[in-house]
């Protein structure tokens, strides 16, 4: 860890709440976001690590062809949020609409197939020529045969009109008729560095008080996952006030 991190204890200034509709203040419910959601990348720009892999993702949104898509690599180094980046540069104001995200460690059954995946296949979206619904499939390794099986049929049947995007930690255990319609892309686990450099950028936003020790811990603790160094590092300070080794670790 460099030693050139500087230590900012600073209170975090808020603005007067406005209560909301339900008696919460807007400025509460701001400050209850998952900082791993508050701080997810929008564009690709914004992502971290990855950068040959995000290149070609970038060219498939310029190109307006984009083809179905499995990533592959340890949690926490962006890839649902590539997907997302993706769906927002090919989709523009049709987003909302036009994707469904699904994780597939809850959904893993083949009714999910028959019922959400099918269903929303099925549903007219107007797009513009060359667009296409997208569907996300997070943990996708986590899907029984059965389901995989029912997935590739729908593929085939909804080509002119869907695209399907599945993160996953290893291809491996994506049955080999969907991985041929896929272009494949494996993303490595973040540097030190890379962790590190927005963990240092969430602590400036956040008014985070820390010691260097804290944020070793933070990105020691990581190995490589972005996921878990924004949780650790909301979690300590927010049940500490402070983010140092010592709680870190507990």
């Amino acid at each position: 860890m460099p030693s050139s991190i500087e230590s900012s204890a600073a209170a975090m200034e808020v603005d007067e709440p406005v209560p909301g509709p339900s008696g919460a203040t807007a400025a509460a419910k701001k400050d209850n976001q998952p900082w791993i959601e508050k701080y997810r990348p929008q564009v690709f720009s914004d992502i971290v690590g990855n950068e040959e892999t995000i290149g070609r993702l970038e060219q498939f949104a310029q190109s307006g062809n984009v083809p179905n898509i499995i990533i592959s690599g340890p949690p926490g180094v962006g890839k649902t949020t590539t997907i997302l980046c993706l769906a927002r540069a090919h989709l523009g104001p049709s987003f909302r609409e036009a994707v469904l995200e699904l994780n597939a460690s809850n959904d893993r059954g083949i009714d999910v197939v028959r019922n959400k995946i099918k269903m929303f296949a099925q549903q007219k979206v107007s797009l513009a020529p060359g667009k296409h619904k997208i569907i996300i499939l997070d943990e996708a390794d986590s899907m029984t045969s059965d389901a995989q099986q029912a997935l590739r049929r729908t593929m085939e049947l909804y080509s002119k009109t869907t695209r399907f995007a599945f993160a996953c930690n290893t291809s491996e255990k994506i049955i080999d008729p969907i991985q041929s319609r896929c272009a494949m892309l494996r993303y490595g686990k973040l540097s030190d560095a890379q962790v590190l450099a927005k963990v240092m950028d969430v602590c400036e936003k956040e008014k985070v008080s820390y010691t260097d020790d804290g944020l070793e811990a933070i990105v020691f603790t990581a190995q490589g996952d972005m996921r878990q160094a924004l949780n650790n590092l909301q979690s300590t300070f927010q049940g500490f006030g402070h983010v140092n080794g010592e709680y870190v670790f507990k």
